[in-house]
């Protein structure tokens, strides 16, 4: 065994066709899948010949081959784990921050056929029920800044909302009318 510990060549080619087999069925039945057993049992021996170790007697090589073999397994499996845990929470996350980017997409096309419905609305019409809903401006202030009657701003916000009430769908007009300003 002292050949094996000073990197002798002969000694390690005889130790891994000897093990080797043996060692990738005994990772199989550890991790459930052949797979990967042949790179654990690989990098076990690449263990063994990086790190000088001082063998007593085959035997012992054995029963360090094997354990070591089963530990790297047992790692091998926690890792799994942990990655499938990641994955799992990774798409959990995913699905959140899509839904709520779905959520945006959505508001935001809602609102963009909101004000679109508003900018074809005509002219003056238009331009009270922007300033009444969106803007949040009173009767008085409207009648006031255009230069108009009181009367005439409500009958264009009638006009404007039965307008949009026909153009919009209605969750559309709904969701309008839940945010907007109502003076």
């Amino acid at each position: 065994m002292h050949g094996l510990t000073s990197g002798d060549t002969l000694h390690y080619s005889y130790i891994f066709k000897e093990y080797y087999s043996a060692l990738c069925r005994y990772a199989e039945t550890v991790i459930g899948e052949p797979g990967h057993a042949e790179d654990i049992v690989q990098d076990v021996f690449e263990r063994l010949w990086q790190k000088p170790y001082a063998f007593e007697d085959l035997r012992h090589i054995k029963d360090f081959l094997y354990k070591a073999t089963r530990n790297a397994a047992l790692n091998f499996l926690k890792g799994a784990q942990h990655s499938k845990e990641r994955q799992a929470k990774f798409l959990q996350e995913q699905e959140k921050t899509a839904t709520a980017e779905d959520l945006d997409i959505i508001r935001m096309e809602v609102f963009r056929l909101i004000y679109r419905e508003i900018s074809n609305l005509p002219e003056q019409c238009g331009k009270i029920v922007r300033m009444s809903y969106v803007e949040g401006l009173k009767n008085e202030q409207i009648a006031e800044i255009l230069s108009i009657s009181l009367q005439t701003v409500k009958n264009q916000k009638t006009r404007g909302m039965k307008l949009l009430r026909m153009r919009l769908p209605p969750l559309a007009f709904s969701l309008f009318l839940l945010f907007s300003h109502h003076p």
